[in-house]
């Protein structure tokens, strides 16, 4: 995320609310009006989101377990 990115986020937030903490804080911060928490990744480049969030492995598991369950149901009412 980049200076201009978080002040489009925070100006549109400030009109819908549509944006949640995360999103805010870490907002605030690239633009410097919060600084950073004192952590071991002070100076270090905050890291972005995923924009695609399937290709998390853990997420394919779950998608995976809840098409094999609902095949399992599936047979069952046949």
């Amino acid at each position: 995320m980049d200076k201009v990115n978080a002040n489009q986020i925070l100006d549109k937030h400030k009109e819908t609310g549509e944006f949640g903490y995360f999103d805010i804080t870490r907002a605030l911060r690239v633009t410097g009006d919060i600084e950073n928490d004192g952590s071991s990744g002070v100076g270090s480049e905050i890291p972005q989101e995923s924009e695609r969030p399937w290709e998390n492995p853990s997420i394919g598991m779950v998608v995976k377990n809840l098409i094999r369950h609902s095949e399992k149901a599936r047979v069952k009412r046949s």
